[in-house]
């Protein structure tokens, strides 16, 4: 018994958002907002839970993960609802995928959270690699740039402030070789 065409119909217009919609995976975790068990945490134990999403974050950036704006996301579902029934016709189904950004969007807003949750503790400030900030300085700077994402729009150049931010999170130490010791003769 053949499917009538209107089924068909309906499932190629909803692969499109099926295919652009995030599908989380083992590589890369989409994180939630904190909890209130995050709330609870001691100064120490929130330092490790910033340096966890940092952490996670990096892996996501180290494979290519990138925000988009909403006229990107626009853009991307409009082509995949071309895409998507053409290549199903093909039966080779592909789409276009969000290149990262639900992740990386979650996790910096997961930063960001936490961040004002030491601030807001009175937790020990930990210096970062931005010229003269320690992070409870930059999550000031962080407040005002999410600010304006969400007042003006998600323009490309508040994004990559605000990536560049959360990139001078963590100082990494130098690694330094112990000296050579002489061998006993």
């Amino acid at each position: 018994m053949r499917a009538p065409i209107a089924v068909h119909a309906i499932l190629a217009g909803a692969l499109p958002l099926v295919g652009c919609s995030y599908h989380q995976s083992l590589i890369h975790p989409k994180m939630a907002a904190p909890t209130a068990a995050d709330i609870a945490l001691s100064c120490e134990r929130l330092d490790l839970s910033i340096d966890r999403a940092d952490t996670i974050r990096w892996v996501i950036r180290d494979d290519g993960g990138e925000l988009e704006t909403t006229g990107e996301k626009t853009g991307r579902y409009a082509a995949n609802a071309i895409i998507v029934p053409i290549s199903l016709l093909t039966w080779f189904p592909d789409y276009i995928k969000d290149g990262g950004h639900a992740v990386l969007n979650a996790v910096d807003l997961r930063l960001i959270k936490l961040l004002q949750l030491k601030r807001d503790r009175g937790c020990p400030a930990r210096e970062t690699s931005v010229a003269s900030l320690d992070d409870r300085a930059l999550t000031d700077e962080l407040e005002a740039v999410q600010a304006r994402i969400e007042s003006d729009g998600n323009h490309a150049e508040l994004f990559e402030a605000r990536t560049r931010m959360i990139d001078g999170l963590r100082v990494v130490p130098l690694l330094t070789a112990a000296a050579p010791t002489a061998a006993p003769r």
